[in-house]
């Protein structure tokens, strides 16, 4: 961009619509008619698609058109004429229904007349924006007389027409107050509506009867994307309509009847469209235009209806025809005259530029159907070549097809005309057989166009499974489609990329440029007499000489380049610098004004000082790119950067590599400097805290050279000052001079400390007018490490002076709160990017003096410690086999021997048992546990041969500098437990982990325990287990990129126009207010990170006075009414009296809601107002002057009054406030979607309970925010038990709540099976023994009675059992017909689309219903996306699809099988849970003759509903089925049936929810907690709070089932648990993400009041098309834009991208204007 040139004119907006078939023919420069590409010479053919006239194909030739070059020449549009018209295959869809909801007799739209007024006026009050009233219409209604009044008074009921202008009346009388044009439904909640509103619309159509003529309508089908098929009418329908004198005419009378007329001429330019029609052979075969007959076909042979295909189908059937492109045409033309206000409003163009006429864009039906094809310009259809040989353009492909196809049909068009002859030669069955082939071909017609626009739609089938050439769609989609990779993103010019290495002399913000990229890069530097001899001087050097320059710009804009000019040539252009240029050249071109703005310009070379902007992929938060200064470092290959900005890039140096831009303006290069640049980057925007900082061998050298037995001699001191300081590049006072300190100890020599030095570096950084910095500090080495009473673990600094505590991470480091984070808050960023990199130097030459290493001794323990760990390991030896005793508490009652044994065999029982197992792990894991710990605890630290800080191993993990205290123990303890996926190593069917073991080994190193240690070498198996664990980690990061890339692009795509405006409030780019104060309190979050910190700020009063400057300000500022307001609030009671339901606080506003925060000193959030009191009322540090000071202490500076300080912490609020343009919604995106990559896979387990299992990680962030899932994967509450209640009681509770089935209480199941002969009929005959577990048992363990248990046979066991056999009989019956059918058949290649051949829908039951859904975008959509989401998705899908085989599949067929009997089971078997479930709380002796009544009332039950059972008996401990079968059953395996019916059958259950447990840790509180897995809070309410004392709080459930909540307790309840569920995924991997963020995100989820996912759903409700086409399905989007007459209004920063705009946000949201002055 030239900022010295005025931009004249923007685009404000884009529109969307379609071209007709005379704008194409318009904008055509040629018809294009041969077939054949290229002649002998391989030139381009006339007429071809390669005609000159369409542009160059070569690069020396001149196009016909325009006579431009090959570079200049726009390109030419040319077009194909269709010898029929074809469906629009981006539209056909919406074509279909609307032939479906109109009447072919009446030809309007089948619904109501007075509701499609309704609709109408909505439509029209929608389009300019008026929501209210628009839903207001639904409460005006036609008046009717009442039921009372007398039938023939006609006069009570209003007439349509009166209904009609009442309804009219409303609209203009609202439209009148509207203030926007027809255009201003750009709001997110009504679009949303207006969209909703169509699709009612046509929904509303799509019924049987026409309600205006009453006529039966015709029911369609449509085949694949090719042809629409009608149905005749039934008899009866066909009679009724009879009666009302209903005749369907014919709609293309216009035609002669006789045969079909198929125009091609090669000339054929006039608007006369071409049509095609096609008679009915005898038969019925195929006929394309109604019969004279009311539309109806001709029976097949003996009268039976035909299919569309010639198919006789049984007498219920009905006749098909299929209807040609032209017919449905006709009658959409017919619908589109009838009802043009709706159909104008619902397809009419939108935008500044629409036509408008009485208030209405008129739409067309033509915009269904293509009649000419348009043929891109030469340049869009390149050849590819490949050495000498050309490659033909897909789209040329697509395009050849369709002109041969359009030949053959003239060709054919042509032989069936003399076949028709009546002539002596006449042959009916040759006619016959001409008229099948013309049909094919028509409809190979419509393939090919389907083709070239979408190739998904074509039915061409490759070897080796390669794709279709690409359609035009295509070509738009994805990630190498048009939008994402040329508009969204762009090659850039002025850009470098190297291998980047460190290095620690050059400032952090400064940058190391290796010299051929700085001859490389330029900046176009204007000529000013200020700096014309420099100017000179480096054009006189040329482009091979650094610095110099390598082209020189004119004032009319022609360059001159520099490298092929001689020393003299070069310095006679640069002695004419300042010379204007001759002649008129330079005004011709350009607007001018009286004074010469546009000088010449000199592209110099880059140098020292000049802004780059360096960036390192992924960039996934803000500081991936950043502002640096240039440093040209001559003999460097490599770019250089400093080690503090590795977490801001996350960048290391083993082959990285990183982008340098080089912004060419004064405009970008002044945000670079004051906005970009390094330093502002101190602060993440995620969580706060700082990115920047020192690492690993720096941190260990801050540790050594600061820690008390350092001392430096006077020749030391001054050389570490010196190399640090660098004080000949900086003036570093105003006096230039270097401040030093004196020594610590004078004699006998001066020696300075360490803690000196730094001391020193304090007093010359701090600035002159600031007081020196005060700061009480944690080091991240206690004190205890130094030795007893040590105080090293306290920082002290005071006046700039550390007096105490050792610097580390928590120092310099990226750590919060530490010195270089305090100096920037006092001092500012530039400072504190100073301080980093003179620590950086200094402790380098620290290192160059004292080296550091690692060795043996600091890793070996010693004699003691070794014989301890020896010990530990012995005594723990058993401590596999012991948690796994533990686990089976059945094996407490036997005697030791007796254990092993009885041991193996509950191994074995548990084996295949998921959750078992999961159990099992859970505790042998704990018990090892202990083990690994109670080694570490043994012998580190102190058991080690060197202590701290001598062992350098230990400085290394205490200081933070690199690794943990977990490596440490690793290499000298024990490896301890070896995890996959959170479990232990698993378990072969042979019992065993690996061949090595013996089957079912309790011992610990089996299940994946490694005792040795990295030291003294591990065993092979120890080995095995631990590449297993490595790799897992490698395969989880390789998933993970994936995955959190495409949740991170969601999310930004979403949120991208949501930013600060200057009223303070939050809002989307269409205006929309998510916030009314970002976050609640308007603050940034990284201005906000001190804000809190009361001790520090009252510590450091007065550099903070001195750098903020609170009284300049303070004439702008009103600094009473809002804090006399505040006040008034804080003494505002909280209590709730009895009776009311706010206290008194919370009936006053808050301050921020009063006084805009920016202008009204003291309006600040409650919470601040209320700590701040809080501090000076309580003056905990004594900092600040009180009253009742007893004791006056003599200090340097007179103590601060608690006003002044309440005042300075008001302004320091003022100045932390968000700044109007933040794009906050693209900072919430970073802020989850950088944080989601450090997140791995697993799934972890609840505590204290292993087989409860609950997503989280990247799969639960994608659950909450991707797909807003309405059923969450592990859904799961939590409960409160209410006061009073013991721990048996809710131990009983829990039991009861839990679902039980009735294989848990069934022990073991036989079946016996026998041919029994009665009356000479042979029968099978089953007798089913179910035995169940003691009675005692299953009282104790599930708390089910007897009487429960018999009540489940009553209905659900039958019914089931029954559906079990049916499927299975199903199964067998299907795999024998599919293994006949796949006799001698091969396997097809590519699956086929809807309607591709071989998956032809002629069925009766495929015929599309008129009551059905709008059969919508389903197929694009889905389909159209698939590598969108993640990389390896599509790779995923083609392995789930081999692996199907392999898998039991019963579950998914069971499923789609059960809905038939769901009825019956639920109707029969109404189960009283409220009464039952409370009742058995209270123990009530059962009698056996009770028990005896009800097995007889279920006896009868069971026979009933299993009509095969003959005898059912029953008792507390078995059950006993008879069953019988005539002898042709198929043979059932029934064992595997029963045990599927009892594991499906339910004994007792809360709807939803599986278990309940009681939680075992004690909560805050002291309150029991009970958690479930499943969620139902109705079924909870009515389970648990039925009853007058209920067992759980009523007011304390929690559940983590977002929409239930949302459905249950409304919208702001759903908001709060977003925020809490995605603040609890990132607190369990310790991850900081600010509270804003996720209240952005929650907020924007729940805007529309429910629960919007981030996803191409979510981002349809967007009003801006492009930016929908840009974030996923771009043909979809772009079609439904078209099809509506969408426009965009360029609001969001994607539209502005795309048209090359720069973005509203940021600095982009003002405009610079100067006053102009008044004549």
């Amino acid at each position: 961009m030239n900022v010295s040139l005025p931009v004249l004119s923007t685009v404000q907006s884009v529109s969307f619509s379609v071209l007709s078939t005379q704008d194409i023919r318009r904008i055509s420069v040629k018809q294009i008619t041969n077939p054949i590409l290229l002649d002998d010479l391989n030139r381009p053919n006339v007429g071809g698609l390669y005609d000159p006239a369409l542009g160059p194909v070569y690069k020396q030739d001149i196009c016909i058109t325009c006579h431009q070059t090959y570079f200049s020449c726009p390109g030419h549009f040319g077009h194909i004429e269709l010898p029929a018209p074809v469906f629009h295959p981006l539209f056909m869809n919406h074509m279909y229904i609307l032939l479906r909801a109109t009447c072919l007799f009446c030809h309007y739209f089948k619904l109501p007349r007075q509701e499609l007024v309704k609709y109408v006026a909505k439509l029209r009050l929608l389009e300019h924006g008026m929501l209210d009233a628009a839903s207001a219409l639904n409460n005006l209604q036609r008046k009717s007389k009442s039921k009372e009044q007398d039938l023939s008074d006609e006069s009570k009921s209003e007439t349509l027409e009166a209904f009609e202008q009442r309804v009219e009346a409303f609209v203009q009388l609202n439209l009148l107050r509207a203030s926007g044009s027809r255009d201003n439904y750009k709001h997110s909640l009504v679009f949303q509506e207006r969209k909703d509103l169509i699709q009612e619309v046509l929904k509303a159509s799509l019924i049987k009867k026409c309600q205006n003529c009453g006529a039966n309508g015709y029911t369609f089908r449509k085949e694949g994307h090719t042809k629409v098929i009608e149905y005749d009418l039934s008899p009866k329908m066909r009679i009724a309509n009879e009666v009302l004198g209903l005749r369907r005419r014919d709609i293309l009378t216009s035609l002669p009847r006789e045969h079909v007329v198929v125009q091609m001429e090669h000339g054929n330019t006039d608007g006369n469209d071409s049509d095609t029609e096609v008679s009915e052979p005898e038969g019925g075969e195929w006929a394309f235009s109604d019969e004279e007959s009311g539309g109806r076909p001709q029976q097949g042979q003996e009268g039976l209806p035909r299919a569309a295909n010639g198919r006789v189908k049984s007498s219920q059937g009905r006749n098909e025809r299929v209807m040609a492109p032209e017919e449905c045409r006709a009658h959409l033309r017919l619908l589109f005259a009838n009802e043009e206000v709706l159909c104008s409003l619902i397809f009419g163009r939108h935008g500044p530029l629409s036509p408008v006429t009485n208030g209405l864009s008129v739409a067309s039906a033509d915009m269904f159907f293509m009649d000419v094809i348009p043929v891109s310009p030469t340049r869009f259809r390149p050849p590819a070549k490949m050495g000498e040989t050309l490659f033909e353009n897909p789209h040329n492909e697509l395009l050849g097809k369709m002109l041969t196809t359009s030949y053959r049909l003239r060709d054919l068009n042509a032989e069936l005309r003399a076949a028709s002859t009546k002539t002596s030669t006449y042959d009916n069955n040759n006619r016959r057989k001409l008229l099948g082939i013309l049909l094919e071909t028509l409809i190979q017609l419509q393939v090919d166009v389907n083709s070239f626009i979408d190739s998904g739609k074509n039915p061409m089938t490759l070897r080796n499974g390669k794709l279709p050439p690409s359609g035009i769609k295509q070509v738009l989609e994805k990630k190498e489609g048009l939008f994402r990779m040329h508009m969204m993103g762009k090659r850039v010019n002025y850009a470098a990329r190297s291998v980047i290495s460190p290095d620690v002399n050059i400032e952090p913000n400064e940058i190391g440029v290796p010299p051929v990229f700085a001859r490389k890069l330029t900046f176009p530097e204007p000529v000013t007499p200020a700096n014309f001899h420099e100017m000179r001087q480096l054009v006189i050097n040329g482009p091979k000489i650094h610095p110099g320059a390598t082209i020189v710009e004119y004032e009319d804009g022609h360059q001159i380049y520099l490298d092929q000019l001689t020393v003299e040539q070069r310095t006679a252009i640069a002695n004419q610098l300042l010379t204007p240029q001759e002649g008129s050249r330079a005004d011709r071109r350009r607007f001018t004004t009286r004074t010469t703005t546009i000088n010449k310009k000199v592209f110099r070379h880059l140098r020292d000082g000049d802004m780059l902007i360096l960036n390192r992929q992924p960039t996934l938060h803000k500081p991936s790119m950043m502002a640096h200064r240039a440093r040209v470092l001559h003999g460097e290959k490599t770019i250089r950067m400093h080690y503090a900005n590795c977490n801001s890039y996350n960048a290391d140096f083993d082959g990285d590599e990183m982008n340098i831009h080089f912004p060419q303006n004064e405009v970008a290069r002044a945000e670079a400097m004051l906005i970009a640049n390094t330093d502002n980057q101190y602060l993440v925007p995620t969580s706060g805290k700082p990115l920047r900082g020192l690492i690993q061998d720096h941190i260990v050298a801050g540790v050594w050279m600061t820690n008390p037995e350092t001392f430096f001699s006077r020749g030391e001191y001054f050389q570490l000052l010196y190399g640090a300081l660098k004080p000949e590049e900086y003036s570093i006072h105003d006096g230039g001079r270097l401040l030093t300190l004196p020594p610590t100890i004078w004699k006998p020599k001066p020696l300075w400390t360490g803690k000196q030095i730094i001391s020193t570096i304090l007093l010359n950084i701090t600035p002159n007018s600031a007081e020196g910095l005060n700061l009480n500090a944690k080091s991240k080495v206690p004190s205890a490490a130094w030795g007893k009473d040590s105080s090293e673990g306290q920082v002290i600094i005071i006046n700039g002076e550390l007096l105490c505590g050792t610097l580390d991470k928590s120092a310099f480091g990226a750590s919060d709160f530490g010195l270089v984070h305090s100096v920037y808050e006092l001092y500012g960023a530039e400072v504190a990017g100073r301080l980093l990199g003179i620590l950086g130097r200094l402790f380098t030459k620290f290192l160059q003096h004292k080296a550091f290493t690692c060795r043996m001794d600091d890793l070996a323990l010693t004699y003691e410690g070794d014989a301890k760990r020896a010990e530990l390991l012995r005594d723990g030896e058993d401590l596999g086999t012991e948690g796994a005793i533990e686990n089976f508490p059945s094996l407490n009652d036997i005697s030791n021997e007796e254990k092993p044994a009885a041991l193996l065999q509950l191994l074995r029982e548990v084996l295949r048992d998921e959750e078992k197992m999961a159990g099992l792990d859970m505790t042998v894991k704990s018990r090892l546990r202990e083990l690994t710990k109670s080694i570490a605890d043994a012998v580190m630290p102190h058991g080690l041969l060197r202590k701290f800080p001598h062992n350098n191993m230990q400085t290394m993990t205490q200081s933070g500098a690199k690794g943990s205290a977990v490596n440490a123990q690793q290499i000298s303890c024990a490896l301890g437990q070896q995890e996959l996926e959170g479990r232990r190593v698993p378990v072969m069917v042979s019992g065993k982990t690996l061949p090595a073991f013996k089957a079912f080994e309790t011992k610990a190193i089996a299940g994946g325990y490694v005792a040795s240690r990295f030291l003294s070498g591990i065993r092979p198996q120890e080995f095995f287990f631990h590449c297993m664990a490595g790799r897992e980690g490698l395969i989880d990061t390789a998933v993970k990129t994936s995955r959190s890339g495409y949740l991170q692009r969601s999310l930004v795509k979403h949120l991208e126009g949501i930013r600060v405006h200057y009223d303070n409030t939050v809002r989307g780019s269409d205006g929309s207010v998510y916030q009314f104060h970002y976050g609640g309190d308007a603050l940034d979050v990284t201005k906000q990170k001190h804000l809190y910190q009361f001790t520090f700020m009252a510590q450091n009063m007065k550099a903070l006075i001195d750098r903020y400057r609170p009284r300049n300000a303070m004439g702008f500022l009103d600094d009473e009414q809002a804090r006399k307001y505040t006040k008034s609030v804080l003494k505002a009671s909280r209590e709730i009296k009895a009776g009311e339901n706010l206290s008194k606080r919370d009936r006053m506003a808050t301050p921020l809601e009063l006084f805009d925060p920016a202008r009204f000193l003291g309006s600040t959030s409650e919470m601040f107002a209320e700590r701040l009191e809080d501090y000076i009322k309580s003056n905990p540090d004594n900092l600040l002057r009180s009253k009742n000071d007893v004791f006056s202490i003599r200090r340097r500076h007179a103590l601060r009054s608690g006003n002044d300080f309440r005042l300075m912490m008001m302004f320091k609020y003022l100045r932390s406030l968000v700044e109007p343009g933040e794009a906050v919604g693209l900072l919430a995106g970073q802020g989850v979607g950088e944080p989601s990559t450090q997140m791995t896979l697993n799934t972890f387990h609840f505590a204290g309970h292993g087989a409860a299992n609950v997503t989280l990680g990247i799969p639960r962030l994608r659950e909450i925010v991707m797909t807003a899932s309405k059923q969450p994967r592990t859904p799961s509450m939590v409960m409160t038990v209410a006061k009073g209640i013991s721990v048996d009681q809710a131990d009983a509770f829990a039991r009861r709540a839990s679902r039980v089935t009735l294989s848990q209480v069934v022990d073991r199941v036989t079946i016996e099976e026998r041919f029994t002969v009665n009356n000479l009929a042979r029968r099978k005959q089953f007798t089913i023994d179910i035995a169940f577990h003691l009675e005692e048992e299953y009282r104790t363990e599930y708390d089910v009675s007897p009487t429960e248990l018999v009540r489940a046979f009553g209905t659900r066991f039958p019914l089931i059992l029954k559906r079990e056999i049916q499927l299975e009989m199903r199964k067998l019956s299907a795999d024998l017909k599919s293994q006949i059918s796949e006799l001698g058949r091969g396997k097809a290649v590519r699956r086929g689309e809807e309607g591709a051949p071989g998956t032809a829908v002629d069925t009766e039951d495929n015929m599309d219903t008129d009551a059905g859904e709008p059969a919508g975008r389903r197929d694009e959509e889905e389909e159209s996306e698939v590598g969108d989401g993640d990389a390896s998705k599509e790779k995923r899908d083609r392995q789930k699809q081999q692996q199907v085989s392999y898998e039991s599949d019963e579950d998914e067929d069971v499923e789609s099988y059960m809905d038939p009997l769901e009825g019956d089971l639920e109707g029969a078997y109404a189960l009283g849970l409220e009464g039952a479930a409370i009742e058995d709380l209270k123990e009530k002796p059962e009698r056996k003759s009770k028990l005896y009544g009800i097995v007889k009332e279920i006896e009868q039950a069971f026979l009933e509903n299993f009509p095969n059972a003959r005898a059912f008996a029953f008792s507390a401990s078995r059950c006993t089925i008879k069953l019988e079968f005539g002898s042709d059953l198929p043979k059932l395996l029934l064992m595997g049936i029963v045990e599927r019916t009892c594991t499906k059958t339910v004994v007792r259950e809360i709807p939803g929810i599986t278990d309940c447990f009681l939680v075992k840790e004690a909560s805050k509180d002291g309150s029991l907690k009970i958690t479930s897995s499943g969620s139902n809070l109705q079924g909870l309410w009515a389970f648990a709070c039925a009853i007058e004392e209920p067992l759980i709080e009523e007011d304390d459930l929690y559940s983590n089932d977002i929409y239930s909540i949302l459905t249950t307790y409304g919208v702001e309840m759903a908001r709060a648990t977003i925020v809490r569920e995605m603040s609890g995924v990132f607190g369990i991997y310790n991850i900081e993400v600010d509270i804003r963020h996720l209240e952005l995100i929650a907020d924007y989820m729940t805007f529309e009041g429910g629960y919007k996912p981030f996803n191409r759903k979510g981002i349809s409700m967007h009003p801006s098309p492009l930016l929908k086409a840009s974030f996923e399905t771009t043909g979809a989007f772009l079609s439904d834009a078209t099809l509506y007459g969408d426009f965009d209004d360029l609001q969001t920063p994607s539209s502005n991208l795309v048209i090359g705009r720069p973005s509203l946000g940021g600095t982009g949201v003002f405009d610079v204007v100067t006053v102009t002055p008044s004549s």
